[in-house]
């Protein structure tokens, strides 16, 4: 056993913190990130997504409703799943201590200290694994901690937990193989599995592979250390059981559930091109194309050639380490591996996911070839410098656009042939001469990390920009709350014209009928596409709906950018600053009653939208088509149309890639449409006879489109037979609903509630089985009389889930004393038996 000065030691894990974390800070600063400046690290889904779902949890800590049905995450849904796909990482409880409007600093927090900790685990790894206190286990910790992954993905911080734990997990597996200490690897696994169960597959499917690895170095552990690793293995999956089972059954009806296996092998690319992807300054990639993301140093090509040659590591234990290698690397390239490594799935975006266990695999076998660089001979050099010339030069001959790219050739070369020049210089050279150069290519290699993550990562975004509307929407919102409260509503949705998200509801906190979520129900984003409304397969928008259609959501307020959207049917109430708060005259409750005959006639998934709502309108008792027809005009463009009767008027159109649209009224009223791509009714509003209005589109593309007009009497017409019949609420809770509702004849009583599991619906006290409409919404039958209704909430697999994990974890508690016992009890017999020899 190598003796590791301690100070040392603890010297080069220091360094592997806080040189990631000053670089971070560093570039931070430079990008001008609050509160060097106005800019924040908000990109992509943290920016749509995280913030506002860490507001919501934020808030429902504060109001003691963390594990109830949230309603300010589209129509509703449940939080419990919503926390274990986003939330679940323990760091996160820690923003009880930020205040309200601090959230996206405290993400920022988050990540760069999160980067930092990569490095410290890393370093931890290295030096435990290879019993060794060189300072360069700081150095390659700092190349895990900024690889190209973390320039992707550092903004994705549900996943960035399992890259900082993976080092400490292997750590933990090798420890059980090699010494039945199994306390490291329960406890670090079972806290990635709950941090985020996605990431974990992966990182559970290198496991494997790693434990083979291990064990067939160190067979003495015998049959019991795959006894071990199966029954830990096993109990940390159960341990996280109460988060993965209710996600599981939630994930069951959205759109990310379901296996749909690849028919056909498919080569996304070449191996050149892919694996120049570990040149510095390659450009970070989170598209569809599965380019992955594998910088972690020049120095590791380098390092790795020589690896393969060192006369001192064994060809034992290198063909497994290379095997993984090219394991990795294939995965990469080809859709059946891709598929396996992605948990049984095709990420349709952000590729490679799995690269962070990649880069740290290379950095391992890096670190052990730099510590062994005394098995190397001058002509390995020689071999390495000609095989990484020959593959920059074949890499650059296969680029398309080399123009472009000619910085990151020139600065790779550079870094090759400085590594190159320090390790000739490392192998003639003596030992004062070669701990300098190790400090100098030390140095070297951070600088080059820092350069490249300061090029392709930590991008930034307006910070004013993201909470322009906050304090004016809290008083508009505030206005709401109280005039509802007045009248005794005790619940209704708020909606916006224009949106920054599709979770603007839960960043700001109110309930709406617009959620971006992977645990998104599909149903209720399949009925929206189905009547004109803004659908995907992980969004549903009220972006496209009537008055019909709000009003069967009880979408009650709507916040607006201007002070022009009163009319008929919305009244302006209150402006604050920029922006406007309107009510919607005609809203129903959260449940209404449908005659059986219309809700069991209406075929709602008609391929034109329209028809759709006037069919429906015409169920209800309307004498008349409810949109209609107006003529319009097209040429590239534009489209345009003159208002010949005072109303509100609406369009449709072909399935275009067009992104945005803007109007423009001859009256000066303008509007925005943002994804037009989605296909939804454009909502041209309230124009007065006369008004001209166009349509316009950046891309100049010819989009003919269908406008129609509101014939408000069908419109009165459909209200009034929805509205007649209210459900009248008497109690509302998170998890518990409870009303009346009188009827004259029997009927459908329809909630504007996603059928999901969980929810358990009681007639007069009485238990009843709900049925599904228009496969989306609760709904159930009901006799003509009065009725007391109740609807109560449970996250489906919760209880079963916790049972499973308080199990699992007495089962771990159990096996791990006894294990420490067993051990014990060798040790004293051993002492024994040494003494009775002597």
């Amino acid at each position: 056993m190598v003796n590791i000065n301690v100070n040392e030691k603890k010297l080069s894990l220091a360094a592997a913190f806080f040189v990631p974390l000053f670089i971070t800070i560093a570039i931070c600063v430079g990008r001008g990130v609050y509160p060097f400046g106005d800019r924040c690290i908000l990109h992509v889904d943290m920016y749509h997504q995280y913030c506002p779902f860490f507001s919501e949890f934020l808030q429902n800590i504060r109001d003691g409703s963390l594990f109830s049905y949230s309603w300010n995450i589209g129509l509703g849904a449940d939080f419990v799943s919503l926390y274990a796909y986003y939330l679940a990482s323990p760091l996160n409880w820690l923003i009880v201590l930020c205040p309200g409007n601090a959230v996206v600093e405290f993400m920022t927090i988050l990540v760069v200290v999160k980067i930092a900790a990569c490095g410290l685990t890393a370093a931890c790894y290295l030096q435990r694994h290879f019993e060794t206190e060189r300072m360069a286990a700081a150095v390659f910790g700092t190349a895990y901690a900024l690889c190209a992954f973390t320039a992707a993905y550092s903004w994705n911080i549900m996943w960035t937990d399992c890259m900082v734990l993976l080092p400490l997990i292997l750590l933990g597996l090798e420890r059980l193989v090699k010494k039945g200490r199994p306390l490291l690897y329960y406890g670090t696994l079972a806290l990635c599995i709950l941090s985020n169960y996605y990431i974990s597959i992966m990182i559970c499917i290198f496991l494997v592979f790693w434990f083979l690895l291990t064990w067939a170095e160190n067979r003495t552990a015998g049959i019991r250390a795959w006894a071990r690793f199966a029954w830990y293995s096993l109990l940390e999956g159960g341990t996280a059981a109460v988060l993965i089972l209710p996600t599981a059954i939630v994930l069951g009806y959205s759109g990310a559930g379901g296996i749909s296996f690849p028919k056909s092998v498919e080569w996304y690319f070449d191996l050149v091109s892919e694996l120049s992807r570990h040149f510095v300054l390659t450009e970070t990639y989170t598209g569809s194309e599965h380019w992955p993301n594998l910088y972690c140093g020049v120095f590791v090509p380098v390092l790795f050639v020589l690896y393969l040659m060192n006369g001192e590591i064994s060809w034992k234990r290198k063909v497994p380490r290379v095997f993984l290698v090219a394991l990795f690397v294939l995965g990469f390239a080809n859709n059946m591996l891709d598929f396996f490594w992605h948990g049984l799935h095709f990420p349709t975006s952000l590729p490679g996911r799995q690269s962070f266990i990649y880069c740290f695999l290379l950095l391992v076998i890096c670190f052990e070839a730099f510590c062994k660089l005394r098995g190397n001979r001058v002509w390995h050099l020689l071999v390495a410098t000609n095989v990484c010339v020959a593959f920059l030069m074949c890499a650059y001959f296969l680029t398309e656009d080399r123009a472009e790219q000619t910085m990151r050739f020139v600065m790779t070369a550079v870094f090759f042939c400085f590594y190159l020049i320090l390790l000739s210089g490392y192998l003639a050279g003596s030992k004062k001469v070669r701990r300098l150069l190790l400090a100098v290519g030390g140095f070297a290699a951070i600088t080059e990390l820092a350069m490249n993550l300061e090029a392709t990562g930590l991008d930034t975004v307006s910070r004013s920009s993201y909470h322009r509307e906050r304090a004016d929407y809290q008083t508009l919102l505030g206005q709401a709350e109280a005039m509802a409260e007045e009248e005794g509503v005790l619940f209704y949705r708020t909606e916006q014209l224009e949106r920054k998200t599709k979770n603007d509801a839960a960043l700001h906190g109110y309930a709406s009928a617009t959620q971006f979520s992977s645990l998104m129900n599909l149903n209720v984003s399949h009925f929206y596409q189905d009547v004109g409304m803004e659908g995907g397969k992980n969004f549903y928008s009220y972006s496209g709906a009537t008055p019909l259609l709000e009003a069967m959501l009880s979408v009650r307020y709507v916040l607006a950018d201007n002070d022009r959207e009163a009319g008929p049917l919305r009244a302006l109430l209150a402006p604050a600053g920029e922006y406007s708060l309107y009510e919607n005259r005609y809203t129903l409750p959260i449940g209404f009653v449908m005659d059986e005959a219309a809700a069991e006639e209406w075929d709602y998934d008609e391929p034109d939208d329209i028809e759709t709502q006037n069919r429906l309108a015409y169920l209800l008792g309307a004498d008349e088509a409810m949109l209609v027809p107006v003529e319009s005009v097209s040429e590239p463009g534009e489209s345009a149309f003159t208002a010949e009767r005072t109303g509100y008027y609406y369009a449709t159109y072909e399935k275009t890639s067009i992104g945005n649209l803007t109007e423009q009224t001859s009256d000066g009223r303008s509007r925005s449409y943002t994804k037009v791509s989605h296909g939804y009714t454009l909502d041209l509003g309230y124009c007065e006879a006369g008004t001209g209005v166009t349509v316009t589109n950046t891309e100049g593309e010819e989009l003919p489109l269908r406008v129609y007009y509101l014939n408000l009497d069908a419109f009165y017409q459909a209200y009034e037979a929805l509205s007649r019949r209210p459900f009248v609420l008497t109690l509302f809770e998170n998890n518990r609903i409870e009303g009346t509702v009188r009827l004259t004849k029997a009927g459908r009583l329809i909630f504007s509630i996603a059928d999901e599991q969980g929810w358990t619906l009681f007639v007069d006290g009485e238990e009843t089985k709900s049925e599904t409409f228009a496969e989306a919404f609760i709904s159930t039958r009901l006799a003509p009389g009065e009725h007391q209704i109740e609807l109560r909430y449970e996250t489906p697999g919760l209880r079963a889930g916790a049972a499973c994990s308080g199990l699992c974890l007495l089962l771990a508690a159990a096996s791990i004393y006894l294990s420490g016992r067993k051990k014990g009890e060798r040790r004293e017999a051993n002492s024994e038996k040494a003494g009775d020899s002597e």
